[in-house]
């Protein structure tokens, strides 16, 4: 008998084999929660694929099998990027993808290696030559735009590199960034597309001092995301309370929040910093070409039909010139007044007292608001409330 044969025989041990060599029992009992690690237990279904760090993506079809390329004939067609005219066979094998190379021009690669046929997940990234994939599921995709938008064009990590590290694996981060930078809306929509997606995030501030309420914080954040909201004003954490949440027993993935590395530097343990991925937050005042992107966003989210693009030449240079100071408090300030005075027909032709009472807005504060982004009269080349 060979030793899979005696792992797997379940009529128990004979002498030659030793003494207390326990047979296999029928029925396995469940681990207990200290041995389970953050694994997503339910189906993880890859829905579509993106051109990695591109604006290219393409919804799956429905059908069990479909082709890749660049030939109008494939199921997703991508052209313009060099692709063999039909490059790949993708196949739905349960929850997964299963790729073919269908003998293309310029290879497949999967993990750094050319390859005729593997599988995929979630989160995974391959390359048929020349253009890298990043395969997407549902929460990927629809927590994605929040990514993107917090971290802006030319981050470092790029928004599907972090998208990627959120979605596949289980590192600590620490994020930095100016007030109004929405680190702790970044760091939800990290949970949200991570393997620890089906249990619930925890988020705290300051620690409490009570060793059986840390003890608690770090029970119901087990399997899960811990955010960490670093007070500038607070004491250094406490050390025993960081060596559980660190722990590798409680599978938590740590996520801290800090204005700066320096007060994070303060704040942590260094034997803790040192194993934290560090992704900064850039200001606004440094992305003045997203603006107008993420303002559509914010428009489109209060379902009005206003666009930037609907606005003045100068007054389009006005928002993007704005130091948005208070970041994204400020970005969607300025959209839910936009879109009000979106929806007041003749807005251009009332005094102050008369767009105040329009759009809800006290007199002063819109009129102050207005001056201080450097919006001029007219506002709109076109009265959006016209539709």
């Amino acid at each position: 008998m060979t030793s899979d044969e005696r792992a797997t025989d379940q009529s128990g041990p004979s002498q030659s084999e030793g003494i207390g060599v326990e047979k296999t029992p029928v029925r396995t009992r469940p681990l207990a929660e200290a041995w389970r690690d953050a694994w997503l237990e339910g189906p993880d279904v890859i829905t579509a694929l993106r051109v990695f760090d591109d604006d290219v993506e393409r919804e799956l079809p429905s059908k069990g099998t479909f082709t890749l390329g660049a030939s109008r004939r494939c199921d997703l067609s991508v052209r313009g990027r060099d692709l063999s005219a039909t490059h790949l066979l993708l196949e739905r094998i349960d929850h997964r993808l299963r790729v073919y190379d269908l003998r293309s021009s310029n290879g497949t690669f999967f993990g750094g290696r050319r390859a005729e046929v593997f599988e995929i997940y979630p989160g995974d990234t391959f390359t048929a030559a020349p253009v890298t994939f990043l395969a997407l599921n549902n929460e990927m995709r629809a927590h994605r735009p929040a990514i993107a938008g917090i971290l802006g064009a030319g981050s470092a990590p790029s928004p599907d590199t972090l998208l990627v590290e959120a979605a596949t694996c289980s590192s600590h981060l620490l994020i930095t960034g100016d007030p109004g930078s929405d680190l702790d809306r970044l760091a939800r929509a990290i949970h949200a597309v991570s393997l620890r997606r089906s249990r619930s995030l925890v988020e705290m501030g300051a620690v409490p001092p009570d060793r059986a309420q840390q003890r608690e914080i770090v029970k119901r954040a087990e399997r899960s995301t811990l955010v960490i909201e670093l007070d500038p004003v607070a004491p250094p954490l406490d050390p025993t309370f960081c060596s559980m949440v660190f722990s590798a027993d409680h599978h938590i993935r740590v996520i801290a929040l800090a204005p700066t590395l320096k007060l994070a530097r303060r704040l942590l343990p260094a034997e803790h910093l040192e194993r934290i991925h560090p992704i900064w937050v850039r200001p606004l005042v440094a992305r003045p070409g997203d603006i107008p992107g993420l303002l559509d966003q914010l428009l489109e989210q209060r379902g009005v039909s206003l666009r930037i693009a609907d606005l003045t030449v100068r007054n389009r240079d006005a928002l993007a010139a704005c130091e948005w100071r208070d970041n994204f408090i400020g970005l969607r300030a300025a959209a839910e007044r936009l879109a009000a005075i979106a929806q007041v027909r003749g807005w251009e032709a009332m005094d102050w007292r008369e767009r105040a009472t329009a759009t809800s807005i006290p007199r002063s504060t819109l009129h102050d608001w207005f001056t201080a982004l450097g919006l001029t009269l007219p506002l709109f080349t076109r009265d959006p409330s016209c539709g």
